[in-house]
């Protein structure tokens, strides 16, 4: 027969919770490490030439340029991110500002020679 005694039975419930507890800690520090290197999508124009790329950390950026036009490059990211909430012009660049969830976006496009330079820039919304 088994003896139980009372001290081993302690011992081994005290090293199970141990274990429990720091499951659960690598669990919670490996979801805090994978919610800062998250990497974010940012959709771009079937033509694009992307120039450069920073999409794993906020702000994400993305700048490339594409030969359509300036009213093909706002319908498509506003099919993408819904009605702007506001756009400005300066100094020849239309910038789009969207919201979307938690992210604030914004979108440059400017003229370069024969081309549009887009600029989209997404970083977690201050107001949410």
């Amino acid at each position: 027969m088994h003896n139980l005694r009372p001290l081993n039975f302690s011992k081994k419930l005290t090293c199970s919770l141990n274990a429990i507890l720091l499951t659960l800690t690598l669990t919670i520090v490996n979801q805090a490490v994978a919610d800062e290197t998250t990497i974010v999508t940012i959709p771009t124009m079937n033509d694009a030439r992307v120039f450069a790329e920073f999409k794993d950390k906020m702000p994400a950026v993305v700048n490339y340029f594409t030969k359509s036009t300036e009213e093909d490059v706002i319908g498509f990211y506003q099919k993408e991110y819904g009605q702007a909430l506001n756009q400005e012009r300066k100094r020849g660049r239309l910038t789009l500002n969207f919201s979307q969830e938690k992210h604030d976006i914004r979108v440059v496009i400017s003229q370069q020679n024969h081309l549009r330079q887009v600029d989209v820039i997404i970083e977690n919304s201050t107001s949410k």
